[in-house]
């Protein structure tokens, strides 16, 4: 059976050359991934990907509060199966845009499993109202953390 016009030892080499490319596809795409710092992941060991800040009922205007919930605050992402431990040096801080200065919040200690901060933190009464960066973060180790741009209002009273 002939696939291609040419010689017998052409078609014979696509056909060759056909199984060492996708062998050379598979190899290049593994290849990729262990050099990229990817791997397959489970459990705990799937939150080195990184964290989001969830806000809850929060009052963003100075004096107000802000209600947040952080998961996998690490000293160490272990995702070569080593033990990953909860940061011991965690900030929760707003960065006004007007200023520029970053105001400390709180220094929490993750809990449980999931290395958790999560709890209520009284605003400022001095806080400049417009647009704000909230940033959890841990400062030990690789650390880890995540930031969510709020915007402060103007007081209720």
């Amino acid at each position: 059976m002939t696939l291609a016009r040419g010689p017998q030892w052409w078609n014979d080499g696509m056909r060759w050359g056909r199984g060492r490319a996708a062998a050379g596809t598979v190899v290049v795409l593994l290849l990729g991934g262990v050099l990229s710092g990817c791997s397959v992941q489970s459990g705990a060991s799937a939150s080195c990907a990184g964290t989001s800040i969830e806000l809850g009922d929060s009052d963003l205007r100075p004096g107000g509060t802000v209600a947040l919930h952080v998961d996998w605050l690490y000293r160490d992402c272990e995702d070569t199966g080593g033990t990953f431990r909860a940061s011991d040096d965690v900030t929760v801080t707003i960065t006004p845009e007007s200023t520029g200065e970053p105001v400390l919040l709180g220094r929490p200690t993750p809990d449980g499993d999931r290395f958790t901060v999560a709890g209520r933190f009284d605003l400022p009464e001095d806080l400049p109202v417009g647009d704000a960066v909230l940033d959890v973060q841990s400062h030990d180790g690789e650390g880890s953390g995540a930031s969510l741009p709020v915007t402060i209002g103007a007081d209720a009273g």
